[in-house]
């Protein structure tokens, strides 16, 4: 049993490293458990979004030896690749590792990996699949399925082998016209619809479930105990107060929570608060006084969800600011998850309609 994504790591490494003595299968069993636990880690939260992408980079790195890119260019003076055998009964085996890679891809933190970065781990995929077709004389899609059974494995949380096998599918296609599209699917299955569809998944804070965005976001009976606890400080008065506040200021500047950063940009100028996306500022935002009483706002250019929570968070310090309140980082925390989408009054209505 592996204790830390560092044995996880040695485990791969050793491996491919003694690929010689022990063969294909033998290595491809070791990487496939290496990888297993470590995603039974990031379930406990041993290995956490932020260490995700650093463990799939060294994981791909190491892995690369042995499913290497196809070259660019062919030379007769270079040494024939030598080709190793894999079984048949190890093909789905070898298809988990892909598996497993993708599902620790979808919960990991990689606002700070770039574009070319997430390309090559995308065109890795279709590097390891290519090698487990050599090695195992695969020639189609149709063998391949028979070998790798699109069925679902259950590893604290249930991990959707056909999924895998559509992307895989797909990045060989890509790989070829560059215009096929991705399926947008998820490895992870939602905690509650148990649905596959949408690739975005969101970890509950209070129930630790993984769920699709439909069914976290805007879901009223989800996890009503957590905004109850969490906003009750709040009295209703006041809540219903910032909740018009917020309607008002996303309708007046056509904001929601997939506007693109530029029209949050804008509109953060036209309250006093000059954006500058940089790659070397921080995840979550980084807050200054700037001239002539304006604000500064330092950000990292990324579409996604961390960075429309952190430029609400900006939208809602200035507005609490310019009606002169007192800093409230409750209130604040209110306000952004209500432009978040999330159903916060339909949660508060019901747990107190409960209660009575």
């Amino acid at each position: 049993m592996l204790e830390t994504p560092a044995n996880a790591k040695t485990q791969i490494r050793e491996a491919v490293a003694d690929i010689g003595a022990r063969g294909l299968d033998a290595v491809v069993v070791a990487v496939e458990d290496a990888l297993a636990q470590a995603w039974l880690m990031e379930r406990r939260g041993v290995l956490s979004p932020r260490e995700v992408p650093d463990f799939i980079d060294s994981v791909v790195n190491v892995l690369k030896k042995i499913a290497p890119p196809p070259p660019k260019k062919v030379k007769f003076s270079d040494p024939l690749r030598r080709i190793l055998p894999l079984s048949e009964d190890r093909v789905k085996t070898a298809t988990d590792v892909t598996l497993l890679i993708l599902a620790l891809s979808q919960v990991g933190d990689f606002t700070e990996v770039t574009d070319k970065k997430r390309k090559d781990y995308e065109l890795f995929m279709d590097d390891w699949r290519r090698m487990i077709w050599e090695s195992a004389k695969i020639t189609d899609w149709t063998k391949y399925r028979a070998l790798a059974p699109a069925e679902e494995r259950m590893l604290e949380g249930r991990l959707s082998r056909t999924s895998a096998l559509a992307i895989l599918e797909a990045t060989q296609k890509r790989r070829v016209d560059n215009i096929s599209p991705i399926p947008d699917v998820s490895m992870l299955g939602c905690a509650r619809c148990g649905g596959f569809r949408g690739r975005d998944r969101v970890r509950c804070a209070t129930c630790k479930g993984t769920f699709c965005t439909r069914c976290l976001g805007p879901t009223a009976d989800l996890c009503l105990a957590d905004y109850a606890v969490r906003y009750a400080p709040i009295d209703a008065d006041s809540r219903q107060k910032v909740f018009a506040e917020v309607r008002a200021l996303l309708k007046e500047y056509k904001l929601d929570p997939y506007t693109r950063n530029d029209a949050f940009a804008r509109a953060l100028k036209e309250m006093g608060v000059d954006v500058t996306f940089q790659d070397a500022a921080l995840l979550e935002g980084q807050e200054s006084d700037g001239p002539h009483g304006r604000v500064k706002f330092l950000i990292r250019d990324r579409e996604s969800p961390t960075t429309k929570r952190a430029l609400f968070g900006a939208m809602a310090r200035n507005h609490f600011r310019g009606k002169g309140a007192d800093p409230d980082p409750l209130r604040n925390e209110l306000f952004v998850d209500f432009c978040m989408g999330l159903q916060i009054e339909d949660a508060l209505r019901a747990t107190a309609s409960a209660g009575k």
